[in-house]
């Protein structure tokens, strides 16, 4: 209830500060909203964009069809920026999210290419992190997870994910080139700007 209280505005107004490229991208086979994000496409400091999280988590339970109640996001490391990280407590606060009001909202979280200096940040965190929430989070190289979601994810979604992944590691494209390709999957399962 508190937590509900803090975040009143967010819920109600659903409007946030945009932090980076998290949306959800699709589904799984069994119709679970796959949420996507790449460090790489980070515009603000984790803290700062919490509220964008939370919107993405309830754009993703309209998007669950009758009978589904969890999502599966994928969090990209790859070209993480540390200055904007540092900090534990934001990555805490949003576990906390996904334990209260989101509470087993969370089928799985895919975390690919962890890099070495983001390893102390999770050594910080990990005892915190509650174990049925722990007992979700994958760490993964790029193959292993490319593999699992051709198997677990809806083949448009796994193409969708596939070329972000592609195109973020393209160093030909820039931020701005990248920011043009952003689209969301709605809850009538269109696809819309991101971030209009």
């Amino acid at each position: 209830m508190a937590w509900r209280e803090q975040n009143k505005v967010v819920l109600t107004t659903r409007k946030f500060a945009h932090g980076g490229d998290y949306r959800v991208l699709g589904t799984d086979v069994t119709g679970r909203p796959v949420l996507y994000m790449c460090m790489k496409n980070q515009l603000l400091s984790v803290g700062q964009g919490i509220d964008q999280n939370i919107v993405c988590m309830l754009q993703a339970v309209d998007n669950m069809p009758a009978g589904v109640e969890s999502a599966i996001h994928v969090w990209d490391l790859h070209g993480m920026m540390m200055y904007l990280n540092m900090n534990p407590a934001p990555l805490l606060q949003i576990v906390k999210t996904w334990d209260s009001y989101f509470a087993e909202r969370m089928q799985e979280l895919i975390i690919i290419d962890t890099p070495r200096m983001a390893i102390f940040l999770k050594d910080i965190a990990w005892p915190l992190v509650p174990e049925r929430t722990r007992n979700k989070i994958k760490f993964m190289t790029l193959e292993a997870a490319l593999l699992q979601m051709q198997t677990e994810l809806e083949p448009q979604t796994c193409a969708r994910i596939t070329a972000c992944m592609q195109q973020n590691r393209d160093r030909k494209v820039s931020l701005e080139e990248r920011k043009r390709t952003w689209r969301r999957v709605d809850k009538d399962g269109e696809l819309v700007p991101a971030f209009p």
